[in-house]
């Protein structure tokens, strides 16, 4: 893993503020992105995903749900819109191993153009990219939630500074 350039602290005081944050990762990310999302059960990881797939704008966000037990949901991208991206969502909770998302096929969805997000991404964080978003959320209670995005390469820095300039 690169070491980081930049890292921020960002408190959502509710679900709909989370997926706010997240909806703003998702409309500046470019395609080939990967996010890699860290957090205890409940944190707002999916909730996190949910927002990152309405800013990428594909085609039913009602089919984002955490991947626990099949390891990669797929999000698809509005035809003829070149703002819509595909997420892959994937989710390393129950893997033994990171043979498991190497089946799955994720050097091959981090070629493609969407978004790669990464729940529970420290168990397979020898299959990250050099550059990726980590962004690490914390409860502080029921509904306050203080998240950490953190760039690590060039890309996710533009895509860091995009999401803070237009807060």
């Amino acid at each position: 893993m690169n070491s980081k350039y930049n890292a921020v602290e960002i408190i959502t005081r509710s679900v709909e503020e989370t997926v706010t944050l997240g909806q703003r990762i998702g409309e500046f990310a470019q395609g080939g992105q990967c996010m890699a999302l860290e957090g205890m059960l409940g944190t707002g990881k999916t909730q996190m995903v949910r927002g990152i797939s309405l800013g990428a704008e594909v085609a039913d966000i009602g089919l984002v749900n955490s991947p626990s037990y099949v390891l990669l949901n797929i999000y698809q991208a509005i035809p003829d819109n070149p703002r819509s991206k595909t997420v892959y969502h994937l989710d390393a909770y129950r893997i033994k191993d990171s043979d498991a998302f190497t089946a799955v096929g994720l050097s091959e969805l981090l070629e493609q153009d969407g978004i790669v997000a990464i729940e529970w991404a420290s168990r397979v964080a020898d299959l990250l990219p050099d550059d990726y978003l980590l962004v690490r959320g914390e409860a502080l209670d029921d509904d306050n939630r203080r998240w950490y995005l953190t760039a690590h390469g060039p890309k996710s820095q533009a895509l860091l500074n995009a999401v803070l300039e237009n807060q």
